[in-house]
């Protein structure tokens, strides 16, 4: 059934599908946490305001409160009903004190500039923004609100995968000057539900990031931490997602 980006999200059991391993941190996601961490602590940063885009049913705050010292958190969803579930958890985990929830489009989304000290994409929630032009939109927000030293982390859907979904990119590279849309662009979605969506290239996710104004920026690939790890991993079944840091 193909259905709106928004309305996707705001289904029950697209809800319960997220909610369900709410209290699981992947272990590429709790690198990336470290990571933050460290590069904080080396820089005596203190993490005043944090900013998650895409906070779903609260499981990445879950996640990053466990790792990261942070006195604010602003998250925000596009989907109310997502809102709804995320503010019954952080309850429950007795957040509430800590964490601010609004819906909200990332696209939208304005704050002050310099506001935050990290800015997070976690749960590929940039793969559900079809065109670059709010892609780019959302990456410069990102930026405007970062203090000087802030950083951002993310995860994306990447193009080079499983060996039918590389191959399907693959294709739209060589047809490039014949198709109407971006390479990248894909239809995605999950429990029976379609909508269009856009999956990244190491390059283009890196000049993103450098076009918006960032710096020290590192990309790599689920199968490249993994092997970096010395963990195995099956790129015949894998999401093979991108990893990304940088900072402002």
């Amino acid at each position: 059934m193909k259905i709106e980006n928004k309305d996707f999200w705001e289904k029950d059991d697209v809800i319960y599908s997220q909610d369900k391993t709410v209290a699981e941190t992947a272990n590429y996601e709790a690198y990336l946490y470290e990571k933050v961490k460290n590069y904080f602590v080396k820089n005596s940063i203190k993490v005043k305001n944090a900013k998650i885009f895409g906070c779903g049913t609260g499981r990445e705050i879950n996640g990053i409160l466990k790792l990261i010292e942070i006195e604010k958190i602003l998250a925000t969803d596009i989907a109310q009903n997502m809102i709804k579930k995320a503010i019954e958890n952080c309850n429950r985990w007795g957040f509430q004190d800590k964490v601010t929830l609004e819906v909200a489009d990332a696209v939208t989304f304005t704050a002050q500039k310099n506001s935050f000290q990290l800015v997070t994409f976690m749960n590929c929630i940039l793969t559900y923004v079809k065109d670059k032009k709010n892609r780019d939109t959302i990456f410069e927000t990102s930026y405007s609100i970062l203090e000087p030293n802030g950083c951002i982390i993310g995860v994306v859907h990447n193009q080079v995968g499983t060996p039918q979904k590389t191959l399907y990119f693959m294709l739209r590279k060589l047809f490039k000057p014949f198709i109407k849309s971006e390479v990248g662009n894909r239809i995605t979605g999950f429990n029976g539900y379609e909508f269009s969506g856009y999956y990244f290239s190491n390059k283009d996710l890196k000049n993103h990031l450098s076009d918006s104004g960032f710096k020290n920026i590192e990309v790599k690939s689920l199968s490249d931490f993994y092997k970096e790890e010395g963990i195995k991993y099956n790129r015949f079944k894998g999401y093979n997602n991108l990893l990304f840091f940088a900072t402002k």
